[in-house]
């Protein structure tokens, strides 16, 4: 519930933004990937340093995680206000996008798709698609959790195409146990119900820590949306929402084994890493290692928000988050 200043702030965020939706070919198998544009109606487009391109993690699609609203907006909708021209994507298999063909059959039918190097080529298609529609050679990325070694991938062999990077929840060098998987799949896809992602958000806490860190009635709100993010969820009682298992064949047969999806030192643009005090899938240890390995960009910072998880983005705090990534977009670095 808003009331007072921040009902009015609300409305502030929300008002005189323009939205634009697209499905653009990925450029195989007739696959269209969902690209969604939010940005304030005096936004002059057309600035690499005001152009933001947002990449989503293994579970969740981009289109109900950076615009989820809650209290009347989104971080989405905070950068578009804030004067970004805002874009987001959701990879082939998630959220608004085209199925594979794998995704229309049972899961035991096929083994695990859509690896992290098909959700890079997936990004690539659909940077060239929005710098060439605002006339850019380079734009600004913002990954979270799989979608920072996505972000990171692309970056390490296109820095002439993205003007910064941010990498919120980076996962790159957590070889440990995932809450999403620790054994190697044999299925396409696996299924995901409101229980298990409410379990996985609140593993570690307490309750005095789940209550001061989740407000409920957004959990609640996000977590229906997030289901509901698979057209086929209502097929299944309790409503389940199917994810691709590559990232997790991925994490299993490559990262846990040092076979990283980059290597950070080929970054060489500013970067920001960003994590939460109390995530325990992209820890702030791993993170930092990450930051240390940033070997080559000419500025790199790295920012730990206190009392939030991994889902920092949807909590109490987030503003915090919100706050301390714009600043590192919109800031100007020194020589």
């Amino acid at each position: 519930m808003v009331s007072g200043k921040g009902a009015l702030e609300a409305q502030g965020i929300m008002k005189d933004l323009i939205v634009e939706e697209f499905m653009v070919p990925s450029g195989e198998s007739g696959l269209r990937i969902y690209l969604r544009n939010k940005r304030h109606q005096d936004t002059e487009v057309g600035n690499p340093a005001r152009t933001l391109l947002f990449v989503h993690g293994a579970t969740y699609p981009s289109s109900v995680t950076f615009d989820f609203s809650a209290s009347g907006y989104s971080w989405m909708d905070t950068l578009a206000h804030a004067g970004f021209d805002c874009w987001l994507m959701d990879i082939r298999g998630y959220g608004r996008s085209d199925r594979p063909a794998e995704m229309e059959q049972k899961p035991e039918a096929n083994g695990p798709i859509v690896h992290t190097d098909v959700a890079v080529a997936d990004l690539a298609a659909m940077m060239e698609f929005v710098l060439k529609k605002r006339a850019l050679a380079k734009l600004q990325l913002l990954g979270y959790s799989w979608g920072t070694l996505i972000t990171g991938a692309y970056t390490a062999k296109n820095n002439d195409k993205v003007e910064r990077l941010a990498l919120f929840g980076t996962s790159m060098l957590n070889s440990g146990a995932s809450l999403i998987g620790s054994e190697r799949p044999t299925m396409a896809y696996r299924y995901v119900d409101a229980q298990s992602v409410r379990a996985r958000w609140q593993h570690g806490l307490d309750p005095a820590e789940i209550q001061d860190i989740i407000e409920p009635d957004w959990q609640r709100k996000w977590l229906e949306e997030a289901i509901a993010s698979d057209p086929k969820s209502g097929e299944h009682d309790p409503p389940m929402l199917r994810a691709p298992t590559g990232v997790v064949d991925d994490k299993v047969c490559r990262w846990s084994q040092g076979i990283f999806q980059y290597d950070p030192a080929d970054i060489t643009v500013p970067t920001l890493v960003i994590v939460g005090e109390r995530d325990i899938e992209t820890t702030p240890e791993g993170a930092l290692s990450a930051y240390h390995k940033l070997t080559n960009t000419p500025h790199r910072r790295y920012v730990i928000i206190g009392k939030t998880t991994h889902s920092a983005l949807l909590e109490r705090r987030r503003d915090q988050l919100f706050r301390a990534t714009r600043s590192f977009l919109e800031e100007e670095f020194e020589d």
